[in-house]
């Protein structure tokens, strides 16, 4: 998220969405929430995190003799109008969630920390093909370079217990976008950018002498 602040993200559009992944800046283990300041989308949204069911007198399309009441729509009536999923996030993890939030912005300090010394250490190296540079506002969920030999420099790196990751392959390079006509040659910028992409450890308990390891390493392998 590069904007500090979740009301500013959440009056951008009529929609936000934001992830609890584990890797992400505020966890909950998994999920996810949406925000919209438009009833008529968040009417629906509540629609689909419950299986589709409404449960709501004003809104039912039943007749009331249909679903067992006489001048009312009996208690235990729903309704399910759409096709849903159990998207409900449980009170544990809202719980967890809320508790992180309290420290976004500390969390994001750390990150821009760690960031900065990645620049500070790769800046002009001419093994590096490209990196993450510093924008504005930028949160830093990933720090990612990207160089000649990916694979090579992956392999070194773990045989140091270091455990960097390749984000992201390409969307529609995916079989399931392949099916639809989507080859490699169609989207040139995203091909290339896979092909030299790797993404350090980045996480705000990233100690100082482990960031200098990881540097250390990266430098090693390129210089041997």
């Amino acid at each position: 998220m590069g904007i500090s602040s979740f009301a500013e993200n959440s009056n951008f559009a009529e929609l936000a969405i934001f992830s609890f992944h584990p890797v992400k800046h505020i966890a909950s283990g998994e999920g996810g929430m949406i925000t919209t300041n438009d009833e008529a989308l968040y009417r629906r949204l509540l629609q689909l995190r419950t299986h589709g069911i409404v449960k709501d007198n004003d809104l039912y399309t039943n007749s009331i003799e249909f679903a067992g009441g006489k001048d009312e729509y009996p208690s235990w009536y729903m309704e399910m109008q759409t096709l849903g999923y159990n998207y409900r996030i449980t009170d544990f993890q809202a719980a967890l969630g809320n508790s992180q939030l309290q420290r976004a912005d500390e969390g994001v300090e750390r990150r821009r920390a760690i960031a900065k010394t990645y620049q500070d250490a790769f800046t002009g190296k001419p093994y590096l093909k490209g990196q993450s540079g510093s924008v504005e506002g930028h949160a830093y969920h990933l720090y990612v370079l990207e160089v000649e030999d990916r694979l090579g420099l992956y392999d070194f790196l773990r045989t140091k217990r270091i455990f960097a990751q390749i984000h992201y392959i390409p969307c529609h390079l995916m079989p399931y976008y392949r099916q639809f006509g989507w080859k490699e040659g169609d989207r040139p910028h995203a091909e290339t950018y896979y092909q030299h992409c790797i993404s350090l450890p980045m996480y705000p308990t990233l100690t100082d002498e482990e960031q200098q390891y990881v540097i250390n390493c990266v430098n090693e392998y390129y210089q041997k």
